[in-house]
């Protein structure tokens, strides 16, 4: 299809429908513009390079358009050589991932797709097998803590947790021993790190007790601080090897906490 490039006032380009004017007030300007005619359905003011005739486009592929401002769109498109490869990239990607999948080309995205609704329903599975191993943790451990005067204890280190799962299993073992004035203190090692988690219950709470001083000590044990307001708090550092020893300390506050 030919183009064909001219020039024209914003006047007499007005008379056109085929032409859609910016909105800064340029449309006034006496100046000649540049336009291009395609066919006879299209008329544009002159942007930039421009082709005699449609045919020297060659291969054309979308990137984008989306909004640049007010009444402003821009579309992003490769033509010719550019296009041609950008297809060929993405069809070496379409092949490698149907590589992957075991699967044609034409199956990836169906393949893949059921690949994900699996992978989404094992994590939920695995999800819910690690919340009920909590559970039964907690009640395990609420089940061994140690009468104190003034109330009751749990301390216990333990493996294979992170510091949301450790955080999690501290406030439901303390949520089984609720009816009692109880603190309880976990630790772990995980990455390298000390981790350490107390919990009290709402009697040890109102009595004036964070669960922030109950590690305060310990956390500077391990080489850090204690963080966290109200029947929660944790702690963590780089000194593991004195885990152990924080855990001791942290269940001495404890009891002196409880024996207020």
């Amino acid at each position: 299809m030919d183009a064909a490039r001219s020039w024209a006032s914003y006047q007499r380009l007005a008379y056109s429908a085929k032409v859609s004017f910016p909105s800064d007030g340029s449309r006034t300007s006496p100046r000649r513009k540049p336009t291009v005619d395609i066919g006879d359905f299209s008329r544009e003011l002159c942007g930039g390079t421009h082709v005699a005739h449609g045919s020297q486009v060659g291969a054309f592929r979308l990137l984008s358009e989306g909004s640049i401002g007010s009444n402003l769109r821009r579309i992003e498109a490769l033509t010719g050589h550019g296009a041609l490869r950008h297809h060929d990239v993405e069809r070496r990607i379409l092949e490698e991932a149907s590589s992957l999948l075991g699967t044609r080309p034409k199956q990836a995205a169906e393949t893949l797709h059921k690949r994900l609704g699996s992978l989404a329903a094992a994590e939920k599975e695995v999800s819910r097998r690690r919340e009920a191993d909590l559970r039964s943790q907690a009640q395990q451990l609420a089940s061994s803590s140690t009468q104190v005067p003034g109330g009751r204890i749990v301390s216990q280190r333990v493996s294979g947790l992170g510091a949301s799962d450790l955080r999690s299993l501290a406030t439901s073992t303390a949520d089984r021993l609720r009816s009692d004035r109880a603190v309880v203190v976990l630790g772990t090692e995980h990455d390298g790190k000390a981790l350490l988690v107390a919990a009290i219950t709402p009697g040890v709470l109102d009595s004036g007790t964070q669960a922030s001083h109950i590690l305060a000590s310990a956390a500077r044990t391990v080489g850090g601080g204690a963080g966290g307001a109200g029947p929660v708090a944790n702690a963590g550092g780089r000194r593991v090897e004195a885990l152990d020893e924080a855990l001791s300390i942290a269940v001495q506050e404890a009891t002196r906490a409880l024996d207020q």
